[in-house]
């Protein structure tokens, strides 16, 4: 009995270790606009503390989720913001050149956001 208990155990912490690689790997749906307000306000609100890392880490994903014809501005944006370091100014001029159309449009679109990023920015709060 105590064997089997000790197999059980094993392939228990296994299928853990499995599912907690998976869910890592993955990606979780959402919107935009939920992912702004969930991650990168409070991000942007450390980052005005001083604690930067989490709002560049996002700033160099968000032109991922960008429209096709879009990307290439968005990471024009993102980028000229994380070289500055005024990661802000990001977020004010994409917002100036895209908020209007992509709230009318596109507010519901999902986007798909990997588990990784948002496991670092869960723990970065």
């Amino acid at each position: 009995m105590n064997r089997k208990l000790k197999n059980i155990c094993i392939v228990l912490l296994f299928l853990f270790g499995v599912s907690a690689s998976y869910a890592q790997s993955g990606t979780t749906e959402t919107t935009l606009h939920d992912f702004m307000e969930d991650y990168t306000k409070p991000a942007s609100k450390k980052a005005k503390k001083g604690d930067k890392a989490a709002l560049e880490r996002i700033l160099k994903e968000v032109p991922n989720w960008a429209l096709d014809d879009q990307k290439v501005k968005w990471k024009e944006i993102a980028d000229t913001a994380l070289a500055s370091g005024d990661l802000e100014s990001s977020c004010k001029n994409c917002h100036k050149e895209y908020k209007k159309e992509y709230k009318k449009n596109y507010r519901k679109r999902p986007i798909q956001v990997s588990n990784e990023l948002i496991s670092f920015l869960k723990n970065s709060k």
